[in-house]
């Protein structure tokens, strides 16, 4: 497994020559910024221009892939201008996860509010709860979805810490000392995801169940605090 400070450095001293100032930001986030990654998880980048052509990508592909292990690389990279404009929904979450190796990232992004943090619950949830019945009517094998939806739910539950404590909570092992009750057993299936290979029918409704009432309370809540 990489030790992400240093492959990040390094990747930067390949960057900042090849674009100079044009190089707004770079860090990373993902499971390395979370300190979850195992030895084939991907790397997950975050870089932003002032400006972003076909020739850049170019550019920073090649290099990328020059990187040990840069076939595992991945992640998110914009022109500084399409970033300020970029949902706040999904621009909120980008500055929560992402570690800084060049840039500030908050300088480049409008301010958030409460209401932002809001609605990306609102939109994860919706999302999450669409994929739950997707998957529990059109999977041959609704066990099989599970791990992913888990992921998901993961995302949806820091927001859902965010919007109740006012505090970000980015790792599973940070959120599950804040969490009780029905959100802690909806984490425990993205914290052991193993665990679910050996549901069930039973286990595996149950778990689908879970997924659509935690979202659906979520959602009709959110309307109601909206009135």
């Amino acid at each position: 497994m990489i030790e992400i400070v240093s492959w990040t450095n390094a990747l930067a001293e390949k960057l900042v020559p090849l674009f100079g100032p044009r190089l707004r930001f770079l860090g990373y986030q993902g499971s390395y910024g979370r300190g979850e990654a195992r030895e084939d998880s991907d790397i997950d980048i975050v870089a932003v221009l002032d400006a972003l052509s076909a020739e850049d990508l170019e550019v920073y592909r090649r290099a990328v892939g020059e990187m040990p292990r840069g076939h595992l690389a991945c992640g998110f990279i914009c022109g500084e201008r399409e970033l300020y404009a970029w949902p706040k929904y999904d621009s909120l979450g980008l500055l929560l996860d992402t570690k800084p190796v060049v840039g500030d990232l908050k300088s480049l992004l409008p301010s958030f509010t409460k209401l932002d943090s809001q609605e990306a619950l609102a939109i994860g949830a919706a999302g999450l709860y669409h994929a739950a019945c997707h998957s529990y009517l059109y999977n041959s094998n609704r066990k099989d979805a599970l791990p992913g939806l888990a992921k998901a739910a993961f995302f949806c539950l820091r927001f859902w810490a965010l919007c109740r404590d006012g505090q970000y909570y980015p790792s599973k092992r940070e959120l599950e000392t804040v969490l009780a009750g029905r959100e802690k057993e909806l984490l425990r299936l993205s914290v052991e995801p193993e665990r679910t290979a050996g549901f069930g029918s039973e286990e595996v409704g149950a778990a689908y169940a879970l997924l659509m009432d935690w979202c659906g309370d979520v959602l009709r809540n959110g309307r109601e605090v909206a009135r």
